[in-house]
């Protein structure tokens, strides 16, 4: 690990309040020359004046930084992403990125960041393509990513400026954490910040020990995890203990961030069910951040600490309070099915992933009519591998093209839609050919792109780049 600024990349005061100049930081991320493959070319510039001006101004110039994968333009209808899939599919099931719908998102984000001094984190883990990953980054004030799986951090470095920083947004497995600190850097490796995310005692106990044979530069950057409904450090006795434990270890262990996701802001969107859920983790970052002042302002500078909270569900409930500088909407950049549910606050967002399946089979009939169950004016069709789980439970992606297109067990008939080789739904009579694609969207982006060897990168019904997507775990 290397530690480029022990401040982060944003920070609040002592009360919470949150600065713009703190949030927003100074520009480091630069112009991204991104084709299929590109690297990234790095720059610096530096910027005065009012933050809301400066990031207005940099927005603007960062589509002309990328213009290989072109600027502009409207979002693709869905019968132009059907007609695309076809052009270029093979007669293989393809994922789609719509990049108009993409900086449409990101730009909707970043308005949020300069209205409410909040800055943008993307989260790595709905960004599963490095370039996609870069492209999302270089609209940021400076490089920063919140990041879940260690495996993937070597993927991303060589997309990424020098100097990016990551924010686990999930605690590493001891196994990862002892494999990441006793791996000495690569000679080639970026330099980077990657604050480790510590949950729990237990692993607290385990990253002190491994920091004492660390490979890696010290001191390590921490995130502190503070409790909410999925875990992390309780404030009181345990977060205690905590402190105790990085006051014995502050030449190897330095807290530079705290993380207190409102995890069940994403179960459902009903407003009131959100705020309660923003109310619970902003209170656990006020506790947390009055006693780590009082119990160790020696050891932990907790008016420059990197504060982060809500995600793509619920980022607007915390507009004002005080208690977060950073959220780390992910699925918003791609627009999660999930959001579309009653309640969540949308404005501005585009899907822009799309999973597209070919027609395998069109099954006929000659006993005189639809089998029964097949309502009148639409037939039977087989899909190649379209059955994607995308969601908890497991929830299908949504099928979406042809209009009228609807899964067969709605009639109550067929086997429904499988993951393996072939899926069955409905469309209406007529309407696909063998060789035409039907068009689903995901539940879950991240899991979307998990069937998907690369994206393609299009901008108004041109490919502009293909994006290889994550190496996932092996042996």
């Amino acid at each position: 690990m290397e530690r480029t600024d022990n401040s982060g990349p944003s920070s609040g005061s002592m009360s919470g309040a949150l600065t713009r100049r703190d949030a927003l930081g100074v520009t480091a991320a630069a112009s991204i020359a991104l084709g299929a493959g590109a690297d990234v070319a790095e720059a610096a510039r530096k910027h005065t004046g009012h933050p809301k001006r400066r990031q207005r101004r940099r927005r603007h110039g960062a589509s002309t930084a990328a213009p290989s994968l072109g600027t502009g333009g409207v979002p693709m209808k869905l019968g132009a992403v059907a007609a695309l899939a076809k052009r270029i599919g093979r007669g293989e099931p393809v994922a789609i990125v719509d990049l108009a719908a993409v900086d449409q998102n990101c730009e909707a984000l970043l308005r949020f960041a300069g209205d409410s001094g909040i800055a943008w984190r993307p989260a790595y883990k709905t960004l599963e393509a490095p370039e996609l990953l870069a492209y999302v980054v270089s609209k940021l004030d400076r490089p920063r990513v919140m990041i879940h799986h260690l495996r993937t951090l070597a993927q991303g470095l060589p997309r990424l400026p020098s100097g990016t920083d990551f924010l686990m947004g999930y605690p590493p497995t001891l196994g990862e954490l002892e494999a990441y600190l006793s791996t000495p850097p690569a000679r080639d490796e970026r330099p980077h910040t990657l604050r480790i995310n510590v949950d729990s005692l237990e692993l607290l106990r385990a990253l002190d020990a491994l920091s004492k044979r660390s490979a890696r530069p010290l001191p390590l950057e921490v995130v502190l995890e503070i409790e909410d409904f999925r875990g992390g450090i309780v404030p009181g006795a345990e977060l205690s203990g905590a402190l105790q434990i990085f006051r014995a270890a502050k030449n190897r262990l330095h807290v530079g961030a705290l993380l207190s996701y409102d995890t069940l802001a994403a179960a459902q969107g009903d407003p009131n069910w959100r705020a309660t859920a923003a109310q619970y983790a902003q209170n656990r970052i006020r506790e947390a951040k009055a006693q780590i002042a009082a119990e160790a302002a020696d050891v932990i500078d907790v008016p420059k600490l990197i504060v982060n909270g809500p995600g793509s569900a619920n980022f607007r409930n915390w507009a004002g309070t005080g208690t977060a500088n950073e959220f780390s909407a992910g699925s918003a950049v791609l627009f999660a099915n999930y959001l579309d549910g009653a309640g969540y606050d949308t404005t501005g967002l585009n899907k822009a992933l799309y999973l597209c399946s070919p027609v395998l089979r069109l099954p006929a009939h000659t006993t005189g009519g639809a089998p029964a169950g097949i309502p009148s004016g639409l037939q039977m069709a087989l899909i190649k591998a379209g059955g994607w789980p995308t969601g908890n439970n497991p929830t299908l992606s949504k099928l979406v093209q042809p209009p009228g297109i609807q899964e067969s067990s709605v009639a109550g008939i067929g086997y429904g839609r499988g993951a393996n080789s072939s899926g069955m739904i409905l469309v209406p009579t007529g309407s696909v050919q063998l060789g035409d694609y039907v068009v689903e969207t995901c539940q879950q982006v991240m899991e979307g792109q998990d069937y998907f060897g690369a994206l393609q990168a299009a901008r108004e019904g041109t490919v502009r780049a293909e994006w290889r997507t994550l190496k996932r775990w092996g042996s």
